[in-house]
């Protein structure tokens, strides 16, 4: 069984851009709640579990050869997708959870073909490693939880099943001797051989524009912060779920903080920092010019985005530095981020004019605004 990605628990991408779905002063969702969601959990798999459709998260650890690229997890997935059709699971759809939400676009756009497709479950397929005494010890855990019509997909203390442990065959033994215990009716017959993969969507909804919007010039570029997670209800969680949260607002506090001291760059041009996370809210403060950001592998980043596809191996990145723009070939494959310029209004999208994506989202700021002032000619 071959290793992939991060576990949902640390597949963290701090998701903070506009979307016209979302509201204003919402909740954080996405992969960074995953992991303060609680789950009500039960003995009993789902009643409707094999005669309804159900999509499969997927979370697995980087590659140990290249930290920076996922390995074949997909190769996890036609693995368990073997068994799961087994036992009459109707698993229509297999998505890397950073690809779900990688961008809050691109998660609502997902959230609504799956509810359109009458999804009722979702699977959360973990693969991750435990420290052992001598080497890494691969963990395995598996939940099934309903699938809520949303962006964030669950809801907190929502009913859900799971099983877990070191050896995946053996966890999903377990869980084939819960369905036939269960008894459960079905009508699932028509369930697909192999596995069907999902990775990207179309966010361009106005014009695709390859430059930089010259208006910013003299318009104002709206930015908005990262989010904090805040607890609904204090009184209803322990002091060690508490500290988990407090730990991740400090991160995010620091992550505002850099983002400031890079925006500081932007200058001369304009830039203003808001808390709103919609495009109607941008708007209606009469501003017109918002920055997305979107974390991925570079492929998915340029399907998403519309760039034309190639058969290369790597993607070469113009990067920022004291010294000017370096070239540097990254893997197709590489997990990066890229920042582009959304109209608010007309939607339409000001990809650049460079490729500019890179291994974090501080570099890749960073190019952003070295690659848009170069080309709108300001010091």
């Amino acid at each position: 069984m071959s290793k992939t990605n991060k576990t949902i628990a640390k597949v963290i991408v701090s998701i903070c851009m506009l979307s016209s779905t979302w509201q204003a002063g919402a909740q954080l969702v996405g992969s960074d709640a995953l992991p303060f969601t609680h789950f009500t959990y039960h003995d009993k798999l789902p009643k409707y579990l094999l005669s309804t459709k159900t999509v499969v998260l997927v979370s697995t650890p980087m590659s140990d050869k290249n930290p920076h690229v996922r390995s074949n997890w997909q190769e996890l997935s036609r693995f368990v997708h073997k068994y799961f059709r087994q036992m009459n699971i109707d698993a229509v759809a297999y998505y890397y959870v950073d690809d779900v939400f990688s961008n809050v676009d691109v998660n609502a756009t997902f959230a609504k073909q799956l509810a359109e497709r009458e999804i009722k479950y979702v699977i959360l397929l973990e693969q991750s490693k435990m420290k052992g005494d001598t080497s890494a010890i691969e963990h395995y855990k598996i939940t099934v939880t309903p699938f809520n019509d949303e962006p964030s997909f669950v809801d907190p203390d929502q009913n859900a099943w799971k099983v877990e442990g070191t050896d995946l065959m053996q966890i999903l033994i377990k869980m084939n001797k819960d369905v036939i215990r269960a008894e459960m009716d079905f009508s699932n017959y028509l369930i697909p051989e192999h596995p069907e993969f999902f990775s990207s969507v179309d966010l361009i909804r106005g014009r695709r524009i390859p430059t930089y919007a010259m208006d910013l010039k003299v318009e104002t570029l709206v930015v908005p912060r990262f989010q904090k997670y805040l607890i609904d209800d204090p009184s209803t969680v322990d002091e060690a779920y508490k500290k988990r949260v407090a730990d991740y607002n400090k991160r995010i506090d620091q992550k505002n903080q850099k983002l400031e001291e890079i925006l500081a760059t932007y200058s001369p041009l304009k830039y203003q920092l808001t808390d709103e996370i919609t495009a109607q809210a941008i708007y209606n403060e009469g501003h017109q010019f918002a920055l997305m950001r979107i974390d991925g592998t570079g492929k998915t980043i340029r399907e998403c985005l519309e760039y034309d596809p190639t058969k290369e191996t790597d993607y070469v990145t113009l990067r920022a530095s004291d010294i000017g723009a370096k070239v540097v070939a990254l893997p197709v494959d590489a997990v990066v981020t890229k920042f582009y310029v959304q109209h608010v209004f007309t939607k339409d999208t000001y990809v650049g004019l460079k490729w500019d994506a890179d291994l974090t989202w501080e570099q890749a700021l960073q190019n952003f605004i070295y690659h848009m002032k170069d080309v709108l000619r300001v010091k």
